[in-house]
């Protein structure tokens, strides 16, 4: 459906629709950063511990290691934001659908390329040394 054969209103509401859309996956991103960068923060803390000889144990009394902490939490993150980065494509899809035209956002690159750095950032501390 073209867009200049919409009404003022209808066009005005999927402009919102759009926007909100980009506002969600800007919190989504907010989100994953905070993953990430608690994964890294936890992952030092613990190898900090780790190299004074103190160990954390865990529920079942397993030790639980930097590497496994960092990566659960970026990898948490990162799966997170892919998540939000498929469900914006979808929800653009409908909007489109519903005659919205079609403009670039920089939101979903920014995203996008949080994801790239969030994937390498989980085999960084997945390979050893």
């Amino acid at each position: 459906m073209d867009a200049s054969h919409l009404d003022d209103n209808t066009r005005l509401a999927l402009q919102r629709s759009y926007l909100a859309n980009e506002r969600t996956l800007m919190a989504w991103i907010r989100t994953a950063i905070s993953l990430i960068g608690f994964g890294f923060t936890l992952a030092k803390v613990f190898q900090a511990l780790a190299d004074s000889n103190v160990l954390i144990r865990g529920p079942a009394g397993m030790v639980w290691t930097a590497e496994g902490v960092g990566i659960t939490m970026i990898a948490l993150g990162t799966f997170a934001l892919l998540i939000a980065v498929l469900d914006h494509r979808r929800e653009l899809k409908l909007l489109h659908g519903a005659g919205l035209e079609r403009r670039f956002s920089l939101t979903r690159v920014v995203a996008s390329v949080l994801g790239i750095l969030g994937l390498m950032a989980v085999l960084s501390l997945a390979v050893p040394a």
